[in-house]
């Protein structure tokens, strides 16, 4: 694999949006209302709340770079929900001509790795029910569905995601 993965910070955030925007009509054509999708945009606000997001310094950010490209990352740290505890991949999107070449597996192992490290005995995250290829990851990685499911924040009513969680032994070696 030709693909680095690498601790990412601020500076990569413009990089990382447009990533997450081309994943999205990607991975959730179908999924999510095709005008939300059409309507996706790199904004100045939204570069700047990530950035502030990411400096704070409890969000993570690892990102996976070609040639000097980003073409994957994740995001991860404490669980949002207290209810929950434990740590939260909050995103993992790597770009359509990425699938399936590892570069997911690398980014959700240094994400889940660097979470045992900060401490944390279990890990979640949150998938849309209808996203199988996602869906199939986190199950091969490890993950299992909690029970939990809710409708997606900021989207139209009626798009469920569902809660999945793994327990995170300790570090090998």
């Amino acid at each position: 694999m030709g693909v680095q993965v690498r601790a990412g910070g601020p500076d990569d955030v413009e990089a990382v949006l447009h990533v997450k925007n081309a994943s999205w009509r990607s991975a959730y054509r179908g999924l999510v209302p095709q005008d939300v999708l059409d309507g996706l945009a790199v904004t100045s606000r939204a570069v700047q709340a990530w950035r502030e997001l990411i400096g704070s310094g409890e969000r993570h950010l690892v990102v996976g770079e070609d040639g000097g490209r980003i073409t994957g990352f994740s995001v991860y740290g404490p669980a949002e929900d207290a209810g929950i505890g434990g740590g939260e991949v909050y995103a993992i999107y790597v770009l359509a001509e990425h699938w399936s070449t590892g570069l997911g597996l690398a980014l959700m192992t240094r994400s889940v790795d660097h979470l045992r490290e900060l401490g944390h005995d279990r890990a979640g995250l949150w998938v849309l029910e209808g996203n199988t290829r996602a869906r199939r990851f986190y199950e091969r990685f490890g993950f299992a569905p909690t029970g939990r499911v809710e409708d997606v924040p900021g989207l139209p009513a009626g798009i469920p995601e569902l809660h999945y969680g793994m327990t995170l032994g300790p570090l090998p070696g």
